[in-house]
């Protein structure tokens, strides 16, 4: 997959320059604890999940279990008052 369109239209690459400002890694704070000491960064990098985000409705499409199944896909809500 070298790119997919959002559901506002916008097509997203997963592919191409380095970095893609579009995507972004995540790691859950248990996952992180469970590194001590000088950490190998392809080690750390291999155990993040791949996001993206759509640049122009904010849509956040993360792949939890890797490109072999389909994203799940989050999107943007209005927060009630006295958020800020």
């Amino acid at each position: 997959m070298a790119k997919f369109r959002c559901v506002c239209g916008q097509v997203i690459s997963t592919s191409g320059g380095i970095p893609n400002s579009d995507e972004w890694r995540v790691l859950s704070d248990v996952e992180f604890d469970s590194f001590a000491g000088p950490v190998e960064i392809e080690q750390l990098y291999r155990q993040m999940r791949i996001m993206y985000r759509c640049p122009v409705s904010d849509h956040l499409w993360v792949f939890w279990n890797g490109f072999d199944a389909p994203p799940k896909l989050y999107r943007p809500q209005v927060l009630p008052d006295g958020w800020s």
